[in-house]
């Protein structure tokens, strides 16, 4: 330790002084009078102690001379030389992937990797910070900032977003950002290893945070319809040493469908068949078992139709019913009052108006009469439905006026939408907005290209949204009255509402099952957990590059901050002499 200001050595002079002072003060001598006998047999029986009488008779004298040395050397300015952080440049990059959620002791490695972010900010001298958050995508959230106030507000507001991280494009993003030298780059992860920093020539400090988890994963889960049953698999893992109890569940709506409790060794995967479940919209696998890491003990499968059946209603072109039953459909010839809510299947029909459908999906061959003819070229958007057909070579001499509704168009011909798409009461729905006969397309390989995308599409709009990365932004397209979206969990909380007509749909970011309710339609979607991520790793800290940073800086700065406590400190002390005085413990 050394001192800023020695010469306030020279206030022991008062010290001394005060200690003079209770040497030449007046003594008194003890008499003893009979009346205060009494008295002092009471007083010496309530100061049992002898040492406490002595501290009574000198704890004013003590108190002055500690006051005085606290005093002296806070003015002295007492500090020690710290390990100063290195750079001019400071460039913070934080991993917010689903690793960082597992648990080291009660908090999470997201947690720990903000308060040593916090700890190296307290220690900034004057240096600019940028923040880069290392998602799917990096984010810049502080470009060169000085203010420690800002620095702190940002890293207490950041939030896991449970994606996988891009390390390395971050990295990337860091040196593009970086000045040379004078940059210093600080990595707070858990498992970076030195290959992804490869080529990097600045300054590199990398935080790997935590330590071995008794990880138990849900690798893989899935149903399918077998015979008359609905059955399942799931593939669990066990990625620690020991031995673990557990217990796996499937539950549906809340509802508890399956139940198993399972013993499995270390590093053992096993395979568990469901041999029979009940029909519902989706089914959720989980683990119940408390390992430090819970966002991998969950699965969502979602049951569908395999080859949905086709209903033909009324009289449909012959190429049409040819080209379906080409691809190894079910095609059935029926009339709309015999489809039942409990049939499964896409109707199709040829109709000028979308009243008395059933609630199915659906492909419309618009009978309008109303005849457009075509002279502008077709144009075709970059759409799942006409996925390898060669628009260029299709001819329509004419085609009919547009039904009335909200319609993604696929294919057109300058302003005439010729081929369109949507939902109708959540339902998918395709429009074709010409007759066959008006067309060479049947006679063309593109045509049942067509009706197999047109199958698929139909096949997989179903009630089930689909699967979502943590935070996922989709364009999805509905019809009208159903384009405002409320976002719910699996504990029917509200999250978020969307409007569909003017933004993208985005998924939430913890993995789980959730509800998109539109209107009285719910449809369910499932947010899963990268696969990278069902394995947190961690790794060593490291530093690379430390004959990169300049040199022409100090590595060491200064902590003088111990003379204000000392002052403090003097001021409590300085309260309490006065209390005592007040009260008369004087000797």
């Amino acid at each position: 330790m050394q001192f800023l200001f020695p010469w306030f050595f020279l206030m022991s002079f008062f010290i001394a002084a005060v200690i003079l002072f209770y040497f030449f003060r007046k003594q008194y001598e003890e008499k003893k009078i009979p009346s205060n006998l009494l008295w002092e047999q009471i007083l010496n029986e309530w100061q049992a102690s002898p040492w406490l009488k002595k501290l009574q008779q000198n704890l004013l004298f003590w108190l002055q001379i500690i006051v005085l040395i606290l005093l002296m050397l806070a003015l002295t300015r007492p500090f020690w030389m710290e390990d100063d952080l290195q750079g001019e440049h400071l460039i913070f990059i934080i991993d917010s992937s689903a690793s960082m959620s597992a648990k080291d002791e009660k908090t999470t490695r997201f947690v720990q990797a903000k308060e040593e972010m916090l700890s190296l900010v307290d220690r900034l001298n004057g240096q600019g910070v940028t923040l880069i958050k290392a998602g799917q995508k990096p984010e810049i959230l502080l470009s060169n900032e000085t203010d420690e106030g800002v620095i702190k507000k940002i890293i207490h507001e950041l939030q896991l977003t449970y994606d996988h991280e891009s390390m390395e494009q971050a990295v990337n993003l860091a040196t593009s950002l970086s000045s040379g030298k004078g940059t210093s780059i600080h990595i707070f992860s858990d498992s970076v290893h030195k290959k992804v920093l490869s080529g990097v020539e600045q300054y590199i400090e990398v935080h790997n945070i935590g330590k071995e988890i008794n990880n138990l994963t849900l690798l893989s889960f899935g149903v399918a319809p077998v015979a008359e049953n609905i059955s399942g698999v799931a593939v669990l893992e066990n990625q620690s040493l020991k031995k673990h109890e557990l217990t796996f569940q499937i539950h549906s709506e809340k509802e508890l469908l399956f139940e198993k409790k399972l013993s499995m060794n270390g590093q053992e995967q096993f395979v568990l068949q469901i041999p029979s479940l009940p029909k519902k919209p989706y089914y959720e696998a989980t683990i119940n078992k408390d390992d430090g890491y819970v966002v991998d003990n969950h699965l969502t499968s979602i049951y569908t139709e395999t080859n949905p059946t086709i209903y033909m209603i009324g009289d449909i072109n012959p190429f049409a019913v040819k080209g379906f039953q080409t691809l190894g459909v079910e095609v059935l010839q029926t009339d709309a009052e015999n489809i039942t809510d409990n049939m499964n299947g896409i109707v199709i029909k040829e109709t000028s108006t979308l009243k008395q459908l059933p609630e199915k999906p659906l492909i419309l061959f618009n009978s309008s009469h109303e005849k457009i003819e075509l002279t502008e070229p077709l144009m075709a958007e970059n759409d799942s439905l006409l996925q390898f057909v060669d628009h260029e070579k299709i001819y329509i001499s004419s085609a009919v006026k547009e039904m009335a509704g909200e319609w993604e168009t696929v294919l057109k011909s300058g302003s005439v939408p010729l081929i369109q798409k949507g939902k109708r009461g959540g339902q998918p729905i395709i429009v074709v907005n010409f007759s066959l006969t008006d067309s060479d397309w049947p006679l063309q390989p593109g045509f049942p290209i067509f009706l197999y995308n047109s199958y698929q599409w139909l096949s997989q709009q179903t009630d089930f949204l689909g699967y979502f990365w943590p935070g996922e932004e989709k364009s999805i397209s509905v019809s009208k009255g159903y384009s405002d979206w409320a976002i719910y969990n699996d504990e029917d909380e509200n999250l978020y509402t969307l409007d569909l007509q003017e933004e993208s749909f985005k998924a939430p970011l913890l993995p789980g099952t959730y509800q998109a309710v539109a209107g009285d339609k719910i449809n369910y979607f499932s947010v899963l957990v990268d696969d990278r991520e069902k394995h947190p790793a961690f790794e060593e800290s490291f530093k690379m590059n430390e004959d990169q940073v300049s040199e022409t800086r100090e590595t060491k700065s200064r902590n003088d901050q111990i003379w204000f406590w000392l002052a403090f400190v003097a001021l409590l002390l300085l309260a309490l002499e006065w209390e005592v005085y007040r009260r008369g413990f004087r000797g």
